[in-house]
């Protein structure tokens, strides 16, 4: 399991590609609004100066936006980084740990990391049993909704009222699906959700992870193992103003959406390939013995290769929804390549 992690994680690092189109990453293709930008311009004088560690202005801003308290918000270098600290908050040495396959391999390797005994429950194209999941006597469950690399959503109420253990449920993709569990943390305290402004605010390179759960206990455990400064100060600003500018995101949001089902349907009239479908800013795509991910590189459109990923039988690849223009190519380039294989 370990080395096909580290095999997975190794493509990934691998698709940092100049001049390519990078389809791979699942980023937001267009740049922040004027006013982020104009922000980060303005505050660039103020690194020299470490951030207020408690980020009382960013908390506030996500407690209106999401209309929860400021109390149940927890923050993190990423989304990425709170799935690190809700792992050494919460789990102790060979504590179980279920992990619903396929989806984000993150959870298992810092689950790997707090050496928990880790159960991979097979689920295909992650179409969870409900019953069998909730009868593993776990301490946690990763969830992903809108799951990666799926796309498709999990219904969580079901699980987080069956459960005892703690249920965290990964919402990165969230805006783009319109459907969220955060007000589920109001009924259920053992549930975490996790969001960022990495997807939908277009701010991944500036690494703004948050959460939110009801059990003030949690919040303050997972607040105490970050690290006090975990957010840069700019990235702090910035990630305040784009909640001002959520109408420019939710344009950008439907621009995204629209051209995801553009690509589904044109996918879908090609021979060999197949294409799931997706509430998230990117598609999963089954091919039949193609060597599809290294054939597009070498046409110079970097996506995601999925082959051997626990979950998935065969050959997989992910493709982010990019530009209209950049997906005009690779749909060019998928027919080129289909052309040639014939």
């Amino acid at each position: 399991m370990v080395r096909k992690v580290v095999e997975l994680m190794n493509r990934y690092n691998a698709c940092f590609y100049e001049g390519y189109i990078n389809l791979s990453s699942n980023e937001n293709p267009y740049p922040p609004a004027d006013d982020v930008l104009k922000v980060v311009e303005r505050s660039l004088h103020l690194s020299n100066r470490y951030p207020n560690p408690e980020y009382p202005e960013l908390k506030s801003s996500i407690s209106e936006y999401l209309g929860v308290d400021v109390g149940e918000i927890f923050l993190g270098n990423g989304a990425s980084d709170c799935i690190q600290n809700i792992c050494n908050a919460l789990i102790d040495t060979l504590d179980r740990v279920t992990i619903p396959m396929p989806s984000y391999t993150m959870y298992l390797m810092f689950s790997m990391l707090r050496e928990a005994s880790i159960d991979c429950r097979v689920y295909p194209y992650y179409r969870i049993d409900v019953d069998d999941l909730v009868s593993m006597d776990s301490k946690l469950i990763f969830l992903c909704s809108p799951n990666n690399p799926t796309g498709n959503l999990v219904d969580v109420k079901e699980i987080v009222e069956s459960f005892d253990g703690y249920v965290v449920l990964d919402e990165a993709y969230a805006e783009f699906s319109n459907r969220s569990a955060v007000k589920l943390t109001d009924s259920y305290e053992n549930l975490i959700i996790l969001r960022t402004f990495s997807k939908f605010f277009g701010l991944a390179g500036l690494r703004i992870g948050y959460g939110v759960c009801k059990d003030v206990k949690v919040v303050s455990a997972l607040e105490k193992v970050r690290l006090p400064f975990c957010i840069n100060r700019i990235a702090a600003l910035a990630g305040v103003e784009a909640i001002r500018c959520l109408d420019y995101y939710k344009k950008i949001r439907d621009k995204i959406v629209c051209e995801r089902e553009r690509i589904y349907r044109e996918i879908s009239k090609l021979e060999r390939i197949e294409v799931f479908p997706s509430e998230a800013n990117f598609l999963l795509v089954r091919v039949d013995g193609l060597g599809l991910a290294d054939r597009l590189r070498e046409m110079g459109i970097v996506v995601r290769d999925l082959t051997g990923l626990i979950g998935l039988e065969g050959e997989h690849v992910r493709i982010s929804v990019g530009r209209p223009e950049e997906n005009d190519a690779l749909l060019n380039a998928l027919r080129v390549i289909l052309d040639m294989s014939t």
